[in-house]
């Protein structure tokens, strides 16, 4: 073997050690950015049920303050108590059958 060719296959060797190398570290950091997309995805489920409960509240809230009015006849309010109580008659109508 000359010694152009020792050159060349230690440069082939180094080069080859180089690319391991970074394989290895983008291996790592695909698996902490894995991880960190998870945790992340967590967080969004817990915001999203969360938001929900909030949105829930925010309706009971108005349909409160809707129904504790005035004291003058509001159609918001009877549009709103219509409603529930048709709710609660199909309710009642599944419960009886």
């Amino acid at each position: 073997m000359t010694n152009q060719e020792r050159i060349l296959l230690e440069d082939i060797r180094l080069k080859l050690r180089l690319f391991f190398t970074r394989q290895e570290k983008l291996k790592e950091e695909k698996a902490q950015l894995q991880a960190r997309i998870d945790e992340l995805e967590q967080k969004i489920a817990i915001l999203k049920e969360e938001n929900s409960m909030l949105e829930k509240k925010y309706e009971n809230l108005k349909l409160a303050k809707t129904l504790a009015g005035t004291g003058e006849e509001d159609p918001e309010a009877k549009k709103k108590i219509t409603k529930i109580v048709r709710e609660i008659d199909k309710c009642i109508a599944l419960l009886n059958q």
